[in-house]
Protein backbone atom coordinates (compact mmCIF):
# COMPACT_ATOMS: atom_id res chain seq x y z
CA UNK A 1 0.00 0.00 0.00
CA UNK A 2 1.21 3.79 -0.81
CA UNK A 3 0.53 6.51 1.79
CA UNK A 4 -0.08 9.54 1.33
CA UNK A 5 1.76 12.60 0.80
CA UNK A 6 2.45 14.54 3.81
CA UNK A 7 3.33 17.62 4.42
CA UNK A 8 6.14 18.47 7.21
CA UNK A 9 5.55 21.50 9.09
CA UNK A 10 7.50 20.42 12.86
CA UNK A 11 10.51 19.74 11.49
CA UNK A 12 12.20 17.61 9.76
CA UNK A 13 14.01 15.64 12.98
CA UNK A 14 13.84 11.73 13.49
CA UNK A 15 11.00 11.99 16.44
CA UNK A 16 8.34 14.00 13.72
CA UNK A 17 9.19 12.38 10.55
CA UNK A 18 8.39 9.05 12.79
CA UNK A 19 4.64 10.76 14.13
CA UNK A 20 3.97 11.96 10.92
CA UNK A 21 4.67 8.56 9.17
CA UNK A 22 2.55 7.01 12.02
CA UNK A 23 -0.25 9.68 11.68
CA UNK A 24 -0.25 9.01 7.66
CA UNK A 25 -0.62 5.38 8.17
CA UNK A 26 -3.30 5.75 10.90
CA UNK A 27 -5.54 8.27 8.98
CA UNK A 28 -4.66 7.82 5.19
CA UNK A 29 -4.79 4.09 5.60
CA UNK A 30 -7.26 3.52 8.81
CA UNK A 31 -5.13 1.24 10.59
CA UNK A 32 -5.23 1.43 14.16
CA UNK A 33 -2.14 0.74 15.94
CA UNK A 34 -2.20 -3.13 17.01
CA UNK A 35 -3.00 -3.64 13.23
CA UNK A 36 -0.03 -1.72 12.07
CA UNK A 37 1.68 -4.00 14.88
CA UNK A 38 0.60 -7.16 13.16
CA UNK A 39 1.51 -6.27 9.92
CA UNK A 40 4.77 -6.90 7.65
CA UNK A 41 5.41 -3.08 6.43
CA UNK A 42 7.96 -2.24 4.00
CA UNK A 43 9.54 1.59 3.95
CA UNK A 44 11.35 2.43 1.06
CA UNK A 45 13.69 5.81 1.66
CA UNK A 46 16.88 7.10 0.09
CA UNK A 47 20.20 5.88 2.47
CA UNK A 48 20.60 9.10 4.48
CA UNK A 49 21.00 8.49 8.09
CA UNK A 50 17.56 10.50 9.57
CA UNK A 51 15.51 7.52 7.69
CA UNK A 52 17.78 4.43 8.02
CA UNK A 53 20.34 5.41 11.25
CA UNK A 54 20.89 1.96 12.71
CA UNK A 55 19.98 3.22 15.89
CA UNK A 56 17.88 6.59 16.04
CA UNK A 57 16.78 6.46 12.43
CA UNK A 58 12.96 6.54 12.01
CA UNK A 59 12.36 2.77 10.42
CA UNK A 60 14.45 1.63 13.44
CA UNK A 61 12.03 4.21 15.55
CA UNK A 62 9.14 2.43 13.92
CA UNK A 63 10.66 -0.86 14.27
CA UNK A 64 11.33 -0.58 17.85
CA UNK A 65 8.13 1.60 19.24
CA UNK A 66 5.28 0.65 16.93
CA UNK A 67 5.74 -2.46 14.49
CA UNK A 68 8.09 -4.84 15.24
CA UNK A 69 7.50 -6.55 11.41
CA UNK A 70 8.65 -2.73 9.85
CA UNK A 71 11.45 -3.05 7.34
CA UNK A 72 13.17 -0.07 6.32
CA UNK A 73 14.85 -0.49 2.48
CA UNK A 74 16.73 1.78 -0.15
CA UNK A 75 15.27 2.62 -3.23
CA UNK A 76 16.70 0.29 -6.03
CA UNK A 77 16.01 3.47 -7.98
CA UNK A 78 17.95 5.98 -5.90
CA UNK A 79 20.99 3.26 -5.82
CA UNK A 80 21.09 3.03 -9.40
CA UNK A 81 21.38 6.94 -9.38
CA UNK A 82 24.08 6.57 -7.26
CA UNK A 83 25.79 4.09 -9.38
CA UNK A 84 25.25 6.06 -12.46
CA UNK A 85 26.64 9.22 -10.61
CA UNK A 86 29.45 7.45 -9.48
CA UNK A 87 30.44 5.93 -12.80
CA UNK A 88 30.03 8.95 -14.64
CA UNK A 89 33.12 10.34 -14.28
CA UNK A 90 34.70 6.78 -15.63
CA UNK A 91 35.15 7.28 -19.92
CA UNK A 92 33.36 3.98 -20.40
CA UNK A 93 29.78 5.96 -19.48
CA UNK A 94 30.71 8.84 -22.14
CA UNK A 95 31.57 5.52 -24.90
CA UNK A 96 28.38 3.54 -23.86
CA UNK A 97 25.78 6.60 -23.94
CA UNK A 98 27.45 7.58 -27.30
CA UNK A 99 27.19 4.14 -28.69
CA UNK A 100 23.43 4.12 -27.38
CA UNK A 101 22.73 7.35 -29.56
CA UNK A 102 24.53 6.15 -32.27
CA UNK A 103 22.43 3.50 -32.32
CA UNK A 104 18.90 5.26 -32.09
CA UNK A 105 20.00 7.46 -34.34
CA UNK A 106 20.75 4.99 -37.07
CA UNK A 107 17.78 2.74 -36.87
CA UNK A 108 15.41 5.71 -35.60
CA UNK A 109 15.30 8.54 -38.94
CA UNK A 110 15.38 5.59 -41.55
CA UNK A 111 12.55 3.17 -42.37
CA UNK A 112 14.89 0.77 -44.65
CA UNK A 113 16.73 0.51 -41.60
CA UNK A 114 14.22 0.17 -39.04
CA UNK A 115 12.83 -2.85 -41.40
CA UNK A 116 15.97 -4.16 -41.81
CA UNK A 117 17.14 -4.46 -37.67
CA UNK A 118 13.26 -5.88 -36.89
CA UNK A 119 14.50 -8.88 -39.48
CA UNK A 120 17.13 -9.36 -37.98
CA UNK A 121 15.57 -9.64 -34.57
CA UNK A 122 13.02 -11.72 -35.95
CA UNK A 123 15.73 -13.80 -37.60
CA UNK A 124 17.41 -13.99 -34.24
CA UNK A 125 14.13 -15.72 -32.53
CA UNK A 126 14.94 -13.30 -29.60
CA UNK A 127 12.58 -12.87 -27.16
CA UNK A 128 13.71 -9.39 -26.55
CA UNK A 129 10.92 -7.84 -28.40
CA UNK A 130 8.81 -8.62 -25.61
CA UNK A 131 10.19 -5.41 -23.43
CA UNK A 132 8.61 -3.27 -25.72
CA UNK A 133 5.17 -4.66 -25.42
CA UNK A 134 4.37 -1.63 -23.25
CA UNK A 135 6.03 1.14 -25.69
CA UNK A 136 3.39 3.54 -27.31
CA UNK A 137 5.05 3.70 -30.92
CA UNK A 138 3.55 4.31 -34.65
CA UNK A 139 4.50 0.63 -35.46
CA UNK A 140 4.47 -2.59 -33.82
CA UNK A 141 7.75 -2.03 -32.93
CA UNK A 142 9.81 1.16 -31.31
CA UNK A 143 12.97 1.62 -33.40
Amino acid sequence: MLISPQRVVAGTGVDNLTVVIMEALQKARGLSLKSIAQKLLCFGVDGISTFQGTKIGVTQQINIKYAPFFIGIHYMVQRWNLVFKAMSSLGIMNSIKDLLQTCHSYFAHSPKRHLEFIKFIEMMEKKGLKMFKNVKTRSKYPC
